[in-house]
């Protein structure tokens, strides 16, 4: 037995107590006068809680080899905001000229009848589509502060487009579009996208280079876009964020005037992997015996799957299914507090199983006078004396059902194992 088991128990036999703290906030999250209360979780057996109907039992479940956990994420994440223009131009920079906006945001039916958003309600409708070229004046960009990325993961950039000709014909219809970065995160842009050389780079930021060309050549009818934008940078740039310029759809000499309809208009990073299987396993991975570096094996084989999961502390933090933070055990050495919360939580599960772990159900009569119910918070303590039966340390409850009217609970309880860390490692599966 080690140290803090043997520290529990004795803490339980002298005192009777166990305390935990608790931070209350009122109803609208503002901290209570004194925030840090401390409250008495333990209930002794039988002592709080009486067992009726003589039908106590206990089962040992086996050990356990595995801790696993699955996420289970999307393939790509959104980057910037408002992509539908659901909420107008909110996060989006549209440009005028003359005093005159290049593009609104509008409901495209009352605009032009019979013609439908692909995502959502609103579209941003073109105004004008000139003549001649345009790489001058952008049409559209994103908030730049408000778009940051990651190194090494691919961009994608794109967007449903309905050109309508109004039932007449057109020709060389065309348009650009650039991507900015700024890798020193001061809200200047200091390298653009090289779509000849699939790379971000200086230079002089007027040039072809910088530019691609979009050819359109279907029209009267919803279509997407999308290009890839490589995104490798150095090691010095460590927050980097990207804004996208989206130019005039511009078309032939001639005397139509056509519109140019946007929806969807998505900055979007590609996850590295959608599936995340982390496993911790108990034991060493390499043993050592009499000289010979053997892996370590042995004829435990018990395994346990939680349900699977989107969230998870060690995904990027540009991940939606990212939880942020450094966590630690408070009871654990210095050398080990700081950890992920993946990896505090399946550790946990491999103490509790280090060996066959013994797990109550039954009927209980509360017989004290607190007039607050059992709840998951409380911890319950099997104590019928040295004698008889006196659990080393007290039990956490998985599931318990309330009868008001009898007093009575149904519970299902098992005895942790929060004693020294057993040794285990970490293995990984990603897709």
């Amino acid at each position: 037995m080690g140290t803090i088991r043997t520290e529990q128990t004795r803490l339980l036999q002298d005192n009777g107590t166990e305390n935990i703290e608790f931070f209350v906030y009122d109803k609208d999250g503002v901290a209570k006068t004194t925030l840090n209360q401390t409250k008495d979780v333990l209930k002794q057996i039988p002592s709080n809680l009486s067992p009726i109907n003589s039908n106590l039992s206990v089962e040992y479940l086996r050990p356990l080899r595995d801790a696993i956990k699955t996420t289970t994420s999307e393939d790509s994440q959104l980057l910037n905001k408002n992509p539908n223009f659901r909420y107008g131009t909110f996060n989006w920079d549209i440009n005028s000229v003359g005093g005159n906006a290049l593009a609104e945001v509008a409901l495209p039916s009352q605009v032009f009848a019979g013609i439908n958003p692909i995502t959502g309600i609103y579209c941003l409708i073109q105004n004008e589509v000139p003549n001649t070229a345009e790489k001058t004046n952008y049409m559209i960009k994103n908030i730049l502060s408000d778009t940051p990325i990651i190194s090494g993961e691919d961009l994608e950039i794109s967007y449903n487009y309905y050109f309508f000709t109004l039932g007449f014909f057109v020709f060389n219809v065309q348009q650009y579009i650039s991507v900015g970065l700024d890798s020193t995160s001061d809200g200047t842009i200091n390298k653009m996208y090289n779509f000849e050389e699939s790379k971000f780079e200086t230079g002089t930021f007027t040039d072809d280079k910088f530019f691609k060309k979009i050819d359109i050549r279907q029209f009267d009818s919803w279509n997407k876009f999308s290009t890839t934008i490589q995104c490798n940078l150095s090691d010095t740039e460590t927050d980097p964020h990207i804004e996208v310029k989206l130019f005039r759809t511009t078309k032939g000499q001639g005397l139509t005037s056509p519109k140019m309809i946007y929806d969807g208009l998505a900055i979007t990073q590609k996850s590295a992997s959608k599936n995340r299987i982390h496993t911790k396993r108990k034991g060493a991975i390499f043993s050592n015996i009499d000289g010979t570096v053997t892996i370590a094996n042995d004829n435990i084989s018990g395994e346990y799957e939680q349900e699977e999961t989107i969230l998870s502390n060690e995904v990027n933090l540009q991940n939606t299914n990212s939880i942020f933070g450094t966590f630690a055990r408070k009871d654990r050495p210095l050398s080990l507090q700081q950890n992920t919360l993946d990896k505090c939580i399946l550790q946990e599960f491999i103490n509790d199983y280090r060996s066959p772990i013994k797990r109550y159900e039954g009927e209980f009569y509360k017989d004290d006078s607190d007039v607050v119910p059992i709840y998951f918070y409380h911890k319950l303590w099997v104590n019928f004396g040295t004698t008889i039966l006196q659990e080393p340390v007290s039990c956490i409850i998985d599931s318990l059902e309330y009868n008001v009217k009898q007093n009575s609970y149904n519970i299902i309880m098992h005895v942790p194992n929060a004693d020294d860390d057993v040794i285990s490692y970490d293995t990984y599966k990603l897709d």
